[in-house]
């Protein structure tokens, strides 16, 4: 009988007991398949057959939010992507899927097949929930026949954080403040806050400088608005634009007219309103002033 050397049998014993303690580093993606496997037979596959594994990269995926934060019950649009900052290649084949979690589980919610034109996938949706992280997503790359140099590849998470809405309805904030220029005249700074609690695009803010029947006012800063009519009693501007959802618009002017103090409460501007399409978003009345 032959008899193994000792140096034979700690080798095989060290050969064993590796092998037996190599951990599976293998990823499982949002739909259940082996990721690592995937990888693996499309690595070897490489659709033209002119790349190895060692030659494919991960292409750089990131999610965008539109707004960023979300307002609870405003629209979001949440964009799944290539990173072209990186300096990665990006593919002009395979898919983008966009997933999103739901109750612990990932579900996918949109996908779209990568050419030369295409590059990103969208989803547009409405939050319910406010909070910091309140809504989680990830983008998943398939590659497929002829994407040679890159493989499937899973992001990390996004996280999109959701604010309460600033306002219930359209609002506008007066404000006024005056200043005696002598010969019984004082100059008044108008400013008109304007916030909406969604987007609105085309609004028209219109209304009267100075109340009606004030002979002799004038216009001395436009500010932001532009006139719109202007007589000896009155001067009608107007400011025009957008408002993005909860962010401030601050519509203002200056004019001088006859005044004097003690007053209480005394018109000195018109009424003013907003639309937009034809429809009055809000309606603001006359301003009073009062002074010692």
């Amino acid at each position: 009988m032959k008899s193994l050397k000792l140096s034979s049998i700690t080798a095989l014993l060290f050969f064993s007991f590796f092998s037996s303690c190599k951990k599976d580093s293998s990823t499982v993606s949002p739909d259940g398949t082996d990721q690592s496997a995937s990888n693996l037979v499309n690595a070897r596959a490489g659709g033209g057959g002119n790349s190895s594994a060692a030659d494919n990269v991960d292409p750089s995926l990131i999610v965008t939010f539109n707004p960023d934060p979300g307002v609870i019950n405003q629209t979001e649009t949440v964009t799944g992507t290539f990173d072209a900052t990186t300096g990665v290649a990006i593919p002009d084949c395979g898919k983008l899927q966009l997933f999103q979690k739901v109750d612990g589980n990932w579900v996918k919610v949109a996908d779209a097949d990568v050419s030369s034109l295409i590059h990103q996938v969208s989803y547009v949706f409405t939050p319910t929930v406010a909070g910091d992280d309140a809504y989680e997503f990830r983008l998943h790359y398939i590659k497929s026949g002829g994407c040679d140099g890159f493989n499937t590849f899973m992001s990390g998470s996004f996280f999109l954080d959701v604010q309460n809405q600033c306002v219930s309805q359209f609002t506008i904030i007066p404000s006024v403040s005056a200043q005696n220029i002598g010969g019984g005249r004082y100059e008044f700074s108008i400013s008109y806050t304007l916030i909406s609690p969604v987007d609105v695009s085309g609004i028209k803010f219109q209304g009267g400088a100075t109340a009606g029947g004030n002979v002799g006012h004038e216009v001395t800063d436009l500010g932001n608005t532009v006139v719109v009519n202007a007589n000896n009693n009155n001067t009608v501007l107007k400011w025009e634009g957008d408002l993005r959802a909860c962010t401030p618009q601050v519509i203002h002017f200056k004019f001088a007219r006859n005044f004097s103090c003690p007053a209480t409460d005394e018109l000195i501007t018109g009424a003013w309103s907003a639309s937009a399409g034809g429809a009055t978003l809000g309606y603001i009345d006359k301003l009073p002033y009062s002074c010692q």
